[in-house]
């Protein structure tokens, strides 16, 4: 049976990133406000749901799974989103992994391809569908973490909301606030824990993984402390991903969804958002006009202005949005990095792992890097997924 519990306010109340606004004053950011039983999963059926791996010999623990509402901010404004946490059962302190997923398309676009069915607080347990949540989340809760994975803005409860895609500074926000709410959830189900947090991604998640790390030392070290963070294919030199784009403006991009899509959020999210005139040379009002481009070349749908002063450099403003969203040198992690990345990935190049292996090693980071040869975007799961929970455990 499906369980809905409220939290008290007074009991679960943790100070998150956000400052109060209008009717939700009593909450803060971080704050757990429900939580919802969604299934429990027999190790029987924990090794029958992963398909991309054999768990046969992982899975000891049958697992619980838990969709979380809690407070957060999004441009500003107070609002209320979810995720998922996969406890495993019998364990009574929890080593927490927060999982960052892929790239999925907007629901008004993505219902043509269920994207409904990879929102992490919508599993329930099944075999089809949901594969990360499936693949990464129930092997690793089954081999003992406590695994939290967000749904982040735009998608489940907050499907009319844009998703602030690839801009990491603010999809930081909502992330870090479904990390402090599931302390507040661990705490109500009295399970210990002693803030050691490991963190977890792959594509757009790999680079919020990395990203996530270098905010919470710099901002919650009192509320955190990382152990280590290991990504998969993530676009870490965000700025070099957009210039190798760019560098090409004459040619066809199989990718240009993607940019097109972070140039709109990276603008709409940053703190004076320009109109989109400026920027693109065809009307675009919302997220899906900037996925749907009438071209696969840059150099067609760009504002000619915007594209020549960004090749040369000389839109320092832009230049610095870019500059914010990379995080592949000029910082030291605290604890240790897992870089994993396939060295024939045509969607985010292999270049964005060597960078941050080489940046981050410079600033003296501990740093393992992981490379696949011959493997594509989303050809070395397995790996991943096995790699990541084997570097954890001599971490515990």
């Amino acid at each position: 049976m499906k369980k809905v519990l409220y939290i008290s306010v007074l009991t679960f109340l943790i100070g998150g990133s956000c400052k109060k606004d209008g009717e939700l004053t009593p909450k803060t950011c971080g704050t757990l406000i429900a939580f919802e039983e969604k299934g429990h999963l027999s190790i029987q059926q924990i090794i029958a749901n992963v398909d991309q791996l054999s768990v046969q010999d992982i899975a000891k623990h049958e697992v619980t799974l838990y969709a979380i509402t809690y407070r957060t901010e999004c441009r500003g404004e107070q609002i209320d989103t979810k995720g998922l946490i996969m406890v495993p059962d019998n364990v009574s302190s929890a080593y927490l992994i927060a999982y960052f997923h892929g790239t999925q398309l907007p629901v008004h676009v993505g219902s043509l391809f269920n994207v409904d069915n990879t929102v992490p607080s919508n599993y329930s347990g099944g075999s089809t569908d949901f594969s990360e949540i499936r693949n990464m989340g129930l092997t690793w809760a089954s081999g003992g973490y406590t695994v939290f994975l967000p749904d982040y803005i735009g998608y489940g409860s907050t499907h009319n909301r844009e998703h602030p895609y690839l801009n990491y500074p603010e999809m930081f926000k909502s992330n870090i606030d479904g990390l402090l709410a599931t302390k507040a959830f661990l705490e109500g189900k009295g399970i210990d824990y002693d803030n050691r947090l490991f963190l977890s991604g792959w594509s757009q998640g790999g680079a919020a993984c990395l990203s996530a790390h270098k905010y919470i030392q710099e901002a919650y070290s009192s509320q955190f402390n990382v152990v280590a963070s290991s990504g998969l294919a993530g676009p870490y030199h965000f700025i070099k991903f957009i210039d190798d784009i760019l560098l090409k403006k004459n040619e066809d991009s199989d990718i240009i969804n993607i940019f097109s899509w972070s140039i709109y959020a990276l603008n709409k999210f940053s703190p004076s958002p320009r109109p989109t005139d400026q920027i693109f040379s065809y009307p675009v009002f919302d997220q899906y006009a900037a996925i749907f481009a009438p071209s696969k070349k840059p150099k067609d749908i760009l504002n000619n202005f915007f594209l020549s002063k960004i090749v040369d450099g000389t839109d320092t403003r832009f230049r610095s949005i870019l500059e914010n969203n990379t995080f592949s040198a000029g910082w030291k992690p605290v604890g240790k990095v897992f870089l994993h990345h396939g060295d024939s990935d045509k969607v985010v190049p292999y270049s964005n792992s060597i960078d941050a292996k080489n940046g981050l090693q410079a600033a003296g980071g501990d740093i393992k890097f992981y490379t696949y040869s011959g493997g594509g975007h989303d050809t070395n799961l397995k790996e991943y997924i096995t790699n990541t929970l084997n570097d954890f455990n001599l971490l515990k």
